[in-house]
């Protein structure tokens, strides 16, 4: 990096901005300044020659008697003899010395010298010995003997008049020297004024530097720049900014909660595996020491199976959790819903003979999805109404169109749920108190027996239809049963632009479809 780039970088962004200020600002007074000189000079010396074409065109006696400055002399073209009109002065020795060389010749060849400088009339410079130099004009006359008078030989002759130019440059230095002091002056109250305007107008970036610097120390991203409603641009930076900070505290506090997901879940996983293993690792214990008799032996083997199995069922549901996870484990397919949903209510219907299992769906309702998961979703559903509510409560399976997409529903006539084990029924390994219907903590099953699970069923349900770009939803109440619905898009879930429509609220009624059955 060079030593130019490097002093820039070192400079502050104030430092930078009145240092462009001044130096464009003096710019612009020096090509200014450089216009008006230039302008100046040209009018003085076309105002001077005009004064010079004026003063060749007076008589010898408004010559001879002038006070304009201007210096004259002559030549008699009859006599050769040359002479000063005006006052001896430098410049009308000037204007002699240029006569004299010319002195005894013709008038032809007079004229034919001085055309060689300018017209007669039109104005010349003359500078035959240096400064100072003169701007000069000549004109031929005639001298009657009255005109005469002793100034100039009567008979042909030259005059020659001119004067120096050094007014119009004086004018200019003057004007040269207002213009230095008057921009010397303007630089020095810019310098003063830009510094505070730039710093008033930089005020706004030095307050979001220091709340960014507070954010970066100190860890608060709910800190917010101020200013953010105002419509300049430090304003809407400031909101810009604000934005930011809003998806960087929203992006922190998601993976705050998903950290605080994942240890929840890898402890709720420990303690449901540490169960059975615990219980196997007794049974395994007392064998090796020899408690268990020829009797015994087989109920201990029964009691180390089922805790096996259940750690298989546990982990099975754990790996089906993880492949839902992601969206691509998915076999996407033209799927009807209606078969799917009447299916499920024949399989409950054998199952269970002795329970009411109603199915209210129309003849068709085709969308794109994985027809072995929705399978599974129902069989969930019906499995855990078999399961966690008593013998003989009907259940009834619901399909119809819901916005841009499709709604499933499996509801009971069960005990339902308190409001704060509804309200965590999609969790993970939660089981719910005494009193629940599809999910919860002490079930009975259709044979009156208390009924055992993970409590990973729903779990299973919500990510089938986040996976579809859907969502589930469960509504219950103590006494007034339990329903589960699951939306799912028509279309195929990476086609939609977002989530389906909020699911319909408890207690509306279900739309009535057109050749929905009522009692298959």
């Amino acid at each position: 990096m060079t030593a130019a780039a490097w002093g820039r970088r070192s400079l502050s962004l104030r430092t930078r901005l009145l240092a462009g200020l001044i130096a464009l600002t003096a710019t612009f007074l020096v090509v200014m300044g450089v216009v008006s000189i230039v302008v100046l000079r040209t009018l003085e010396q076309n105002q001077f020659n005009q004064e010079v074409r004026l003063a060749a065109r007076q008589s010898v006696q408004e010559i001879a008697q002038g006070t304009d400055g201007f210096a004259a002399a002559y030549l008699s073209l009859s006599t050769g003899a040359t002479g000063e009109l005006t006052a001896a002065s430098a410049a009308s020795a000037e204007l002699r010395t240029l006569l004299a060389g010319v002195a005894g010749q013709s008038a032809a060849q007079v004229s034919a010298y001085l055309n060689q400088f300018a017209a007669r009339g039109e104005p010349f410079r003359l500078a035959l010995h240096g400064d100072p130099a003169l701007t000069a004009a000549w004109r031929p006359l005639v001298i009657t003997t009255r005109q005469s008078s002793g100034v100039v030989p009567a008979g042909a002759a030259v005059m020659l008049v001119g004067r120096s130019p050094g007014t119009i440059a004086s004018h200019v230095r003057g004007l040269v020297f207002a213009e230095l002091i008057t921009g010397g002056v303007l630089l020095a109250l810019l310098a003063i004024c830009g510094s505070w305007l730039i710093g008033r107008g930089l005020a706004p970036l030095d307050r979001m530097a220091s709340t960014a610097d507070m954010i970066t120390s100190s860890g608060d991203l709910a800190a917010r720049m101020p200013e953010a409603s105002s419509r300049q641009e430090t304003g809407r930076l400031a909101g810009a900014i604000n934005t930011m900070l809003d998806r960087i505290q929203q992006a922190f506090g998601a993976r705050l909660q998903s950290e605080q997901k994942v240890r929840q879940f890898a402890a709720d996983a420990s303690h449901e595996l540490r169960t059975p293993l615990t219980t196997i690792r007794g049974y395994a214990e007392l064998y090796r020491q020899g408690a268990f008799g020829p009797a015994e032996l087989p109920n201990a083997m029964r009691r180390i199976e089922q805790e096996a199995d259940r750690m298989s069922m546990l982990v099975a549901e754990l790996l089906e959790l993880a492949r839902l996870d992601r969206m691509s484990s998915l076999d996407l397919t033209e799927t009807d819903l209606a078969l799917l949903a009447r299916d499920a209510v024949a399989d409950a219907r054998a199952v269970e003979p002795e329970r009411e299992v109603r199915a209210q769906v129309p003849p068709s309702l085709v969308v794109t999805a994985d027809e072995s998961r929705i399978r599974q979703v129902l069989a969930n559903l019906l499995g855990n109404v078999r399961a966690h509510t008593p013998a003989g409560t009907a259940a009834t399976v619901r399909l119809y169109p819901d916005g841009d997409g499709a709604v499933l529903e499996v509801s009971d006539n069960g005990p339902g749920m308190s409001e704060q084990d509804a309200s965590r029924a999609f969790d993970r390994f939660h089981r719910g108190g005494r009193g629940d219907g599809v999910t919860g903590g002490r079930r009975f099953g259709h044979d009156g027996a208390e009924a055992t699970g993970s409590g990973l069923g729903l779990s299973i349900v919500q990510a089938i239809a986040a996976a579809h770009g859907g969502q589930a939803r469960l509504r219950s109440a103590p006494g007034a049963g339990t329903t589960v619905q699951l939306w799912i898009p028509v279309k195929n879930p990476h086609q939609l632009s977002g989530t389906g429509p909020f699911l319909r609220p408890a207690g509306q009624p279900v739309p009535a479809l057109a050749g929905a059955g009522g009692g298959q």
